[in-house]
């Protein structure tokens, strides 16, 4: 019985391991013609739409190489054989895509390279305007990806414009080891010859804990809960706005029975899971800490509309649209006309930001800091936390010796240490 419904030239079999393993297989006519596409395995025990797409990369070769073999036959407009937009669309599907580019990022990658190929560039020595997708991978030298990025870049360097030459720099790597006759021999990756200009980034602003207590006491208030939940999710435990909009903090992991004393977490874009403990038992006084007091009694006022934490009144996620984002950013409209003290601009992104830059405030190594915030690289972690006053200041005293040991500041705190005197 076959286990599931087989594309164009794809068989099975049973392993030695009991495994189902996959297989595309050239037909006979095609190879005798000389088509250099013999066999390939696709994998094993492969879901249907795993099976599909790893099968169409077979297949869209052969019919390229069928399209090329015979002129007469009407061509593909968006898939001919050794072009760029080719070439999108091999890579799109290829390993070195699916495995390396996280679920999150790849329509990103999708649409700046359908901008690439969309784009038109003139050739010197006619004027002739031509469309990037439509040029054989072999004819993109250096100076056409300068071309390319300029027109993207313009006179000055921007962000989607260092996207295309990063985008195509690694489409390039990962697919000319497997086609190398269709690139140039000498420039095998014309993007690394292209020089990107210098631009001024701008500084993403931050709020401090004192604000973003401030605006989830606010939306409590004023009966928005789940958008409290939301800045102190970001704040707190680092979340991306777009980890919290998609449901990356569901319920479940909230001192859930296998771990009662911890708050499990998800980063959508590195895909790294986080378990936060929030109490921890003192060793000289036994005493139970609770380390999150106030993050959990804004939890405890967030309505369960549905499985995430934060979610619209209907149970649905926020997504990834701009929703959430507006929805804060109303809020904190509200809440500052109200007479409460929300900065102009706050956003859960500069709750997340101030999160980061607390990290830093508080004297944590960097080792530290990326165990909590769940950064792969020191590089991506370092560009959060802000130049604050505070943080020269302590730089300063520690240079010249005066420096003690950093408290953590936490205004929505000092209540427990009249308690504990």
């Amino acid at each position: 019985m076959v286990p599931v419904e087989m594309p164009r030239y794809t068989s099975f079999k049973t392993l030695a391991s009991g495994s189902t393993g996959y297989y595309w297989t050239c037909p006979s006519l095609y190879r005798k013609a000389g088509c250099p596409y013999l066999s390939a395995a696709l994998g094993e025990n492969l879901p249907q739409n795993e099976l599909i797409a790893a099968a169409n990369v077979w297949n869209d070769r052969l019919d390229a190489w069928k399209a090329e073999r015979n002129p007469m036959a009407p061509a593909e407009p968006l898939s001919t054989y050794g072009t760029v937009e080719w070439l999108q669309n091999a890579y799109l599907k290829h390993d070195s895509f699916l495995q390396r580019v996280a679920e999150f990022s790849r329509p990103d990658y999708k649409r700046v390279l359908d901008r690439v190929c969309d784009t038109k560039i003139k050739r010197e020595s006619t004027g002739e305007e031509l469309r990037v997708g439509d040029i054989k991978i072999i004819n993109i030298a250096v100076s056409t990806a300068e071309k390319v990025y300029q027109a993207f870049s313009g006179d000055g360097g921007n962000r989607t414009g260092e996207k295309v030459v990063t985008y195509c720099k690694a489409m390039w790597k990962r697919i000319q080891p497997h086609h190398p006759e269709l690139f140039r021999a000498d420039t095998p990756n014309p993007w690394e010859g292209v020089t990107l200009k210098r631009r001024k980034k701008q500084t993403k602003g931050h709020v401090d804990r004192a604000t973003v207590y401030a605006f989830a006491n606010g939306a409590i208030a004023n009966g928005r809960g789940e958008l409290a939940a939301a800045a102190v999710l970001a704040f707190e435990w680092l979340m991306r706005p777009s980890s919290i909009g998609a449901g990356y903090a569901p319920w479940t992991g909230y001192r859930a029975s296998d771990h009662p004393d911890k708050i499990r977490l998800k980063h959508r874009k590195t895909d790294e899971l986080a378990l936060h403990p929030l109490e921890y038992l003192d060793e000289e006084t036994g005493e139970l800490v609770k380390l999150y007091e106030d993050a959990e009694k804004i939890l405890a006022h967030t309505p369960r509309y549905g499985t995430s934490i934060v979610c619209k009144k209907n149970g649905v996620l926020f997504g990834d649209g701009t929703y959430l984002a507006h929805e804060v950013r109303e809020m904190a409209d509200k809440l500052r006309d109200d007479g409460e003290s929300i900065p102009v601009g706050f956003s859960l992104d500069k709750c997340r930001h101030g999160g980061m830059t607390e990290l830093e405030e508080s004297g944590l190594t960097e080792g530290q800091g990326r165990v909590l915030s769940k950064h792969k690289t020191a590089a991506a972690y370092r560009g959060y936390a802000k130049e604050t006053e505070k943080r020269v200041l302590e730089a300063t005293k520690k240079r010249f010796g005066h420096s003690e040991q950093p408290k953590i500041a936490n205004k929505n705190n000092d209540g427990k240490e009249e308690k504990k005197a």
